[in-house]
């Protein structure tokens, strides 16, 4: 009892309201921290952590030498010199590779939570990259690049950027993906497999396709830098778990509507399906190795599933997003 309504409060009531205020208070303590450490968690796993990951040569970090584990943050000047060149990976998934004699900066990676969307900005003084903008299938990846007052724009593409400062010009590769480049009231496209000659002061030349050794060279560079969430890799030997994977699909957002093809790549198990179906989030299905799908706006997760004879199930899932005005 804490209060005697005889005697009032006594010597021992005070001693347990004392020690009852101080467990209220580890109480309040340890809630606030465990609330501080799980926003700090989530933040994390949203947002990426840019590390340098391989470092060849005298690579400098804001004037100083970069060691392989380095953060990267927000305004970090990267600069490689002669014969020298590094790789900096984004926990989410994105790659930069940075050949010599190259300057970029880091001015920033947002994290849209509502759009699912991780927007890294770079700016390239000088020099040429090879880059991987891609995040998880449940998230999407927008990379923009500014070279003095052009900026190039993709998400979830493969691509590659030199810079020749002098002649103040410089060329897009597209890999893989889509790349725009916005122009005034114009935009101007870069498909698939087509390079791109731009002047700063915004001229343009006419896309072309991507010579043939300029691409076995790139592609070589895309595997060695590791696997690609938009490449379909081929179908594995009959045999072992059966795995599913989301293809042809090289771009996971668009303006609403939005008609997007999908493809399964099937891989494993006895080699004869009994069924793909597939799930496109908003109440809509389709049956088939091939689906194709039109999406009001909004964020919808598109799931397949596949069976085959022996009773062996598995399922793969992504993101699409319409929206209004994508420009993607």
């Amino acid at each position: 009892m804490l209060y005697d309504a005889e005697h009032g409060l006594t010597k021992n009531n005070i001693k347990e309201i004392l020690k009852l205020m101080r467990v209220i208070r580890l109480f309040l303590t340890t809630f606030t921290l465990f609330y501080v450490l799980s926003a700090a968690v989530a933040l994390a796993e949203d947002a990426s952590i840019v590390r340098a990951t391989e470092v060849n040569g005298v690579v400098l970090k804001n004037g100083s030498q970069i060691k392989e584990g380095d953060i990267i943050q927000r305004d970090d000047r990267m600069e490689t010199k002669e014969n020298s060149s590094a790789v900096f990976t984004w926990s989410n998934g994105s790659i930069v590779e940075v050949y010599p004699e190259t300057s970029i900066v880091l001015k920033g990676i947002i994290f849209d939570g509502e759009k699912k969307i991780e927007k890294t900005i770079l700016a390239m003084e000088r020099g040429r990259i090879f880059a991987k903008a891609q995040v998880p299938e449940h998230l999407f990846s927008q990379f923009s690049v500014a070279i003095e007052n052009v900026t190039v724009i993709t998400q979830g593409a493969e691509f590659a950027l030199k810079y020749d400062k002098a002649e103040k010009k410089f060329t897009v590769w597209s890999l893989i993906g889509r790349m725009i480049i916005p122009l005034g009231v114009n935009v101007a496209r870069v498909e698939e497999g087509y390079q791109i000659i731009l002047k700063t002061d915004g001229s343009i030349e006419t896309p072309q396709p991507i010579a043939e050794k300029t691409k076995e060279a790139l592609m070589k560079t895309s595997k060695r830098l590791g696997g690609s969430l938009l490449i379909e890799e081929e179908t594995a030997a009959v045999g072992g778990p059966l795995k599913i994977k989301i293809g042809g699909v090289k771009s996971r957002r668009g303006d609403a509507p939005y008609t997007v093809k999908f493809k399964a790549v099937v891989s494993g198990g006895s080699g004869k399906i009994k069924y793909i179906r597939w799930s496109f989030g908003d109440g809509e299905g389709a049956e088939g190795k091939e689906a194709q799908h039109t999406f009001t706006q909004g964020v919808y997760v598109v799931v397949v599933t596949v069976e085959d004879e022996n009773g062996q199930k598995a399922t793969s899932q992504i993101n699409i997003s319409a929206e209004e005005a994508c420009a993607c």
